[in-house]
């Protein structure tokens, strides 16, 4: 067979995996998720399986229940610990006075339009910046919108609940049987490609554990640096920075853009309950700065001890690398392409290293793994 033909069947063949992944998506992310959660959980079930219990050991079943049940009390506990935190927050700024807030504002939102009038090619003396603000305030903090956006609330739970059972039930399996997404993906290769395969597979799990394991104590210290910080030097309620603290922790996971996400979300938030008085009193600019001053100091701190080792250390790219990557994953699928563009990119070298590494290209992407 001449090269021209391999090529031609190799692209009818990804053509066809990826329409396959793309019509059967609700089970890839399934699946997607179940073997993230094997990754995390495996070190633990390893630790459990060796630990004597009255002179015996856990059977492998066991330990895989075990920490299966404990990541479902950690999600229950998240869950109940923060609903009420995050009802709240919405109440309280689905009532505050939009328009008031920004009347106070007032001069400094005059100067910006004035500003923007005189500088920006396409924005005329009509345009106003104050009402502009008010509308797209107004619709992301009005409870019917927020109501609205999370749909049937029928529909979400039956989702929740198939999603859910569906990912516990990979998840334990995963977790039980050690390399059963290996050999389930080993299936797909040819007998002599099989060996590159699976040492491909190996390199890309102990890159992705490393990269998990990290990823989730640093959102669990994010979480934990933001809510002190707003607590004890912003002097925001506990209930509200313990939401915001959260939400730092979770957009902490795409790498630079989800610190200047959360950051912008958190101030603009405590400055809106400072102008409008509704939970915070100690003036707007104050608030402003100590807001900003927590964000800058525990993102500094993440970005010199934990974003370093995680998305360049534990994955081997070079942090222009990254940049650049998310930036076109983001282009290509919002959030969600952000959120998975380092692990998706992370395996794309592995394989391309085993693969391919006859192409200079590939040689030098792949140097450092």
């Amino acid at each position: 067979m001449n090269k021209l033909a391999r090529y031609i069947i190799m692209a009818v063949v990804v053509t066809l995996v990826a329409f396959t992944a793309w019509y059967f998506s609700n089970i890839l992310t399934y699946v997607i998720i179940s073997v993230v959660l094997s990754i995390l959980g495996k070190p633990l079930v390893r630790a459990l399986d060796r630990l004597p219990v009255r002179r015996c050991r856990l059977s492998r079943t066991a330990a895989a229940a075990a920490v299966l049940l404990g990541m479902w009390g950690v999600c229950i506990a998240c869950f109940y610990f923060l609903l009420p935190a995050v009802v709240d927050l919405v109440n309280q700024l689905s009532n505050i006075n939009i328009d008031q807030a920004l009347s106070d504002m007032g001069h400094w939102l005059d100067a910006m339009q004035a500003w923007l009038i005189a500088y920006v090619p396409g924005v005329d003396a009509s345009f106003s910046l104050r009402g502009a603000i008010a509308d797209e305030l107004t619709s992301i903090f009005d409870q019917t919108a927020v109501l609205t956006m999370f749909g049937s609330v029928t529909n979400t739970l039956i989702s929740f609940i198939v999603g859910a059972f569906a990912v516990s039930f990979i998840t334990f399996f995963f977790l039980k049987e050690e390399d059963l997404f290996t050999q389930g993906v080993l299936l797909l290769f040819p007998d002599r490609h099989e060996a590159h395969a699976s040492a491909a597979l190996t390199s890309v799990n102990q890159l992705l554990s490393r990269y998990f394991i990290g990823l989730a104590i640093d959102m669990c210290c994010m979480a934990t640096l933001v809510t002190t910080g707003l607590t004890l030097i912003a002097g925001l309620p506990f209930q509200v920075a313990i939401v915001l603290g959260a939400l730092a922790g979770v957009l902490n996971v795409i790498p630079y853009i989800g610190a200047i996400a959360s950051s912008l979300t958190g101030v603009v938030i405590g400055v809106l309950m400072s102008i409008d008085g509704t939970m915070l009193s100690a003036g707007v600019v104050p608030v402003m700065i100590k807001m900003a001053s927590v964000y800058i100091g525990a993102q500094a701190l993440d970005a010199a001890v934990m974003q370093p080792f995680i998305f360049s250390k534990s994955v081997r790219s070079h942090p222009l690398e990254i940049f650049l990557v998310i930036l076109i994953a983001g282009s290509i699928g919002g959030i969600i392409g952000m959120l998975v563009a380092i692990p998706a990119y992370t395996v794309l070298r592995v394989f391309a290293k085993q693969f391919f590494n006859q192409f200079k290209v590939v040689q030098r992407l792949t140097k450092t793994i």
